[in-house]
């Protein structure tokens, strides 16, 4: 029997870092309390706006890792990590992420101790991803990245979009399609929420950064503000800040007349998100490019329909009849969030109490931790040999035995 002993890696566990973060201390938080033994290595990143999000202590040992400065680059210290953990049973290395520095330290010490690694990009080989400072990740990807990604043994994505482009660079690697989890309230808020109120907020919350296309939502937000049926409605935007985008926000939002119909504000700790959700009616994501989207299946989760941009995969949310999937550009981000908005109060009502079932049924976090747990033990198995679970496509490796 395979003993379940599990490293997950990842350069940054605070908040500013996003979805990943979060998905990687409820993974490991799930697949402990489904026996495993796990390990969780995050670089010690000092964020003063940022929080870090480090698992429960009585289930995860987590720890953070020095980070040095050689030739004025990052050196992060996982190699002294790997070796002080006990030599019992047989480990998978899980990364989280591509391109860092961080995740290049982790895989290759990995590698120099033996252990096995699986690799999960967070959407940082879908295309808009691959776009972005391009020169950068042409060059990494020749020097280091597809040969680390191509050691590995298994490979992560959280749905099938981002399936098929791992797959359009990789051939031959396992890829499990796994979806990330969610915490789910134990019932739906109960609807309508602000029958009499004279402000209606629709949400955008996440990392302000270029790929969430923000600039596209203030565009779309114009064009909403111009018709007086929609005059009581409110858009607010929360996240940290990456590298300096907010500013750019900022002026959007002033160039355009807008600075009453919107609110830019900053990162949220959990319980601020919560009384975030609580308060709103609809959420918004309207992003070039999602792997996941976590947020979206966390607004869900809490009763709100959602209006998703196509660079999301979030097709679902049409026939689960709990939101809109509609292109990225302004034009069709203002004509979903109009149809949204002129439902009467009950029928958002009724589309967030599906999308609360949908999310509680399908991401909850147990059932994801089973999934990762069953995709380490074929992969284990001599190597993945063998029929593969039905979430996994095998590639081109001759791996289904």
């Amino acid at each position: 029997m395979i003993t379940r002993l599990a490293i997950q890696t990842i350069p940054d566990i605070s908040t500013g870092n996003g979805g990943p973060s979060r998905a990687c201390r409820s993974l490991c938080e799930a697949m402990a309390r489904e026996g495993a033994q796990i390990h969780m290595f995050a670089g010690d990143h000092h964020h003063p706006a940022s929080a870090l999000l480090l698992p429960d202590p009585a289930l995860v040992d987590a720890r953070l890792v020095p980070i040095r400065r050689r030739f004025g680059l990052p050196v992060y210290g996982f190699d002294a990590a790997i070796r002080a953990l006990p030599k019992t049973g047989r480990a998978i290395l899980h990364d989280n992420g591509i391109w860092s520095p961080g995740n290049f330290a982790a895989t290759t010490a990995a590698a120099r101790h033996g252990i096995a690694t699986v690799i999960s990009p967070h959407g940082m080989l879908e295309p808009w991803a691959l776009a972005h400072k391009p020169w950068r990740k042409r060059i990494a990807w020749r020097l280091y990245q597809q040969r680390l990604l191509g050691a590995a043994i298994g490979l992560h994505a959280t749905a099938e979009p981002e399936r098929a482009s791992i797959r359009a660079r990789l051939p031959h690697a396992p890829i499990a399609v796994i979806p990330n989890g969610v915490e789910c309230p134990a019932t739906a808020p109960d609807p309508p929420r602000h029958t009499t109120a004279v402000t209606r907020t629709v949400l955008m919350l996440g990392r302000l950064h270029p790929v969430k296309n923000l600039p596209g939502l203030i565009v779309a937000w114009g064009i909403i503000a111009a018709d007086p049926a929609l005059d009581a409605w409110h858009l607010e935007i929360r996240g940290p800040d990456n590298d300096g985008h907010r500013a750019t926000l900022a002026a959007a939002i002033a160039a355009a007349g807008l600075g009453h119909r919107i609110t830019l504000g900053g990162a949220v700790d959990e319980a601020g998100k919560a009384a975030l959700f609580a308060r709103a009616e609809l959420f918004v994501l309207p992003s070039f490019s999602e792997n996941f989207g976590i947020v979206v299946a966390e607004a869900l989760a809490h009763g709100l329909p959602v209006i998703a941009s196509r660079g999301t995969p979030w097709a679902e949310l049409v026939t689960q009849r709990c939101g809109w999937h509609v292109a990225p550009d302004p034009a069709s981000l203002a004509a979903g969030l109009a149809a949204a908005m002129a439902l009467p109060a009950r029928e958002r009502g009724a589309m967030g109490a599906r999308g609360h079932f949908w999310v509680k049924t399908a991401f909850g976090w147990p059932g994801i931790a089973r999934r990762m747990l069953t995709y380490y033990d074929w992969l284990q198995a001599d190597r993945g040999r063998g029929p593969p679970p039905d979430f996994v496509d095998p590639g081109m490796s001759g791996r289904t035995g």
